[in-house]
């Protein structure tokens, strides 16, 4: 379980290595356009979460394990595609 550090107001948001790293791959290229968006993690674990990101604030991902991993496009183009008026919805990675 990995963590993306949002500012020093929250504490970090959990998330398995391989989610962060595909989400990590859709925040960058959005930061690269200067984008500022709002991130939705909903699970049925625990309460819906929205952070509000912005490429002038630092952001911090810790992976706990090496990272590497085949990266799943179709997932990619999926969390691209969850932008909304809302903001950017982390969904499940398609099977």
């Amino acid at each position: 379980m990995g963590t993306l550090k949002y500012s020093n107001a929250q504490p970090p948001l959990a998330l398995p290595d391989r989610v962060l790293e595909h989400l990590h791959i859709v925040i960058a290229r959005r930061f690269r356009q200067q984008q500022r968006f709002a991130l939705n993690v909903i699970s049925d674990a625990a309460a819906p979460i929205q952070v509000w990101l912005d490429a002038r604030v630092p952001i911090v991902v810790t992976y706990a394990t090496r990272v590497g991993s085949t990266i799943n496009e179709r997932w990619v183009k999926e969390l691209e595609a969850s932008f909304s008026s809302s903001g950017l919805v982390l969904v499940a990675e398609p099977a």
